[in-house]
Order: structure tokens, then C-alpha cells, then sequence
């Protein structure tokens, strides 16, 4: 099983799929503006620990640093991508990161694809509603 998890401070989606491309679980974490760091970080940590525990995950797959405008927003994804690592770590499962181009080329075909493309392509494989 692998966890995917698009990792940010706001919205943190994530997917549980098997190796052979079946999606298991799949939503969102939504963590708002209003919350402090120290809370949302512990919200991200909670749950990609239940994740992988309820679902007997083996890798982590997650998107690496991109450039941001803003550098504080930067610092707040950091923290939820570390969360999510830490999670993963103290589980002892491997987590592999991958640029956003890298995602967009192996879900479209693409690298430059649009986010609505991506959105598209996945709810075509996996049958999801729109």
C-alpha cells in the first residue's frame, strides 16, 4: 500500500492505493487559516499515522519543495511536510518524494499539465465522482 499525500498548510490531500493501482481511501485534510502551526502540524501528524497504521501502509509517496512567492508559506508547508514525514519515520516507513512535474508526467503524460488535467486523469483511473 502506498500513501500519497499532497502535502500544504491549508488542504492536505491525500490517496491510499494498492500496487496495483486500486484506490483504497482517499480525502482531504482540511486545516483552515484560523488554526495555529503547532495545531495543524499535530493534525497532519495524527492522522498520516492512523493512515498507515488502519491501512497497513509500506511507502509514502509525497510531492518535494517547490518555489513559493510567499516564504512564509513556504515555512508553514514545511512544517506539514515534516509532520507527515515524521509520522511516516517513527512508523519506520520509507518516504519518497517527487517533484511536482514528476507527478504530472506519470498521472498525465505530461509534465506541464494543468492542475484540472491531473484532477481529470485521476477521476478517470480511479472512478471518482467529479
Amino acid at each position: 500500500m502506498v500513501l500519497g499525500i499532497d502535502p500544504g498548510s491549508i488542504c492536505m490531500g491525500y490517496a491510499i492505493l494498492s500496487f496495483q493501482q486500486v484506490r483504497l481511501a482517499s480525502g482531504t485534510l482540511k486545516l483552515g487559516k484560523k488554526r495555529s502551526l503547532a495545531e495543524k502540524t499535530a493534525a497532519v501528524f495524527t492522522l498520516v499515522k492512523a493512515l498507515i497504521q488502519e491501512h497497513g501502509v509500506q511507502e509514502v509517496a509525497m510531492e518535494e519543495f517547490f518555489y513559493h512567492k510567499d516564504p512564509r508559506a513556504l515555512a508553514r508547508i514545511s512544517h506539514c511536510r515534516g509532520a507527515a514525514m515524521a509520522a511516516a519515520a517513527l512508523e519506520g516507513i520509507p518516504v519518497f518524494e517527487y517533484s511536482p512535474m514528476d507527478v504530472k508526467k506519470a498521472v498525465v503524460g505530461y509534465g506541464h499539465a494543468t492542475k484540472e488535467q491531473v484532477a481529470w486523469m485521476l477521476r478517470q483511473t480511479f472512478s471518482l465522482p467529479d
